[in-house]
């Protein structure tokens, strides 16, 4: 009966995709009538299934496969329209039959929608320049509704601040965003915090960061994911971009997957 209820649990959940970086790698257009295309393969492998801080199903694996489009376009520096489109190549997970075994499910198509209105106030002092950042969202839903669905097909509605500067060799960026969704989709509270440092090899301009995630849900999951990431700006136009996050915590409010790692490829052009 426990297996039973377990999996209804599993069914009725959902894989968090953290997202949260703008396009174009959080170096959008700062000019008038700017605009740019980025476009993000993600892997995401979780290695058990979770619940509050036990592994309730060791070895119950899930991966998935996404493709990213992502937009942006400025009327002016300060204020912005940015576009996310998910794409489902691939998602596959492990489940508990309710037998003592194994079930795998599959999912793939277009995922929901995410819109956003970037509204930015730049400053440039003494060695230092950044930005204070406020944008609210809205989450469209364009996914199906089966049994198992990497994204939720409801709207939802968000709010979004940051903070940011580089210096020569140092970059620094936070942002707070949390989004509330109807129906049963749980409330989501997101933190984030980047440490980069700046190089110049052959005249790029790249960085080394170091980026921390803490993600709340009012349903008593708490996240922290953590891990390098690599930028190269080749010649203002031309962005490229490696990231690895790995689950160093993670508490499950309801029975899901986790232990995990998540790995991106991003490309980006602006004009």
């Amino acid at each position: 009966m426990l297996k039973r209820i377990s999996t209804l649990f599993v069914v009725a959940s959902s894989v968090l995709i953290v997202s949260a970086d703008e396009p174009i790698m959080n170096m959008m257009p700062r000019w008038d009538n700017g605009w740019g295309l980025q476009l993000i393969d993600e892997f995401r492998h979780e290695e058990d299934l979770r619940l509050g801080n036990r592994t309730a199903y060791s070895g119950f694996t899930e991966d998935v496969h996404l493709l990213h489009f992502q937009g942006v376009y400025t009327w002016d520096r300060s204020v912005r329209l940015t576009y996310k489109i998910p794409y489902v190549l691939d998602a596959r997970r492990e489940v508990p039959n309710g037998l003592g075994g194994k079930q795998v499910e599959h999912d793939n198509g277009i995922g929901d929608a995410s819109l956003a209105l970037p509204l930015k106030k730049y400053f440039n002092l003494d060695g230092r320049s950044g930005s204070w950042g406020f944008k609210p969202m809205l989450r469209v839903p364009l996914a199906g509704e089966d049994n198992y669905e990497i994204y939720d097909n409801e709207w939802g509605g968000g709010l979004g601040l940051s903070y940011d500067f580089e210096t020569f060799r140092f970059a620094f960026l936070s942002s707070a965003s949390f989004w509330l969704f109807e129906n049963e989709k749980p409330a989501e509270t997101k933190l984030s915090l980047d440490l980069g440092y700046k190089f110049y090899p052959m005249g790029t301009n790249s960085q080394i960061l170091w980026e921390t995630d803490f993600l709340y849900m009012d349903n008593g999951t708490r996240k922290i994911l953590a891990g390098p990431a690599f930028y190269w700006n080749f010649n203002d136009a031309i962005h490229m971009r490696f990231e690895w996050k790995h689950d160093f915590y993670n508490h499950q409010g309801r029975l899901d997957h986790a232990n995990g790692d998540r790995f991106l490829l991003s490309l980006g052009v602006v004009y």
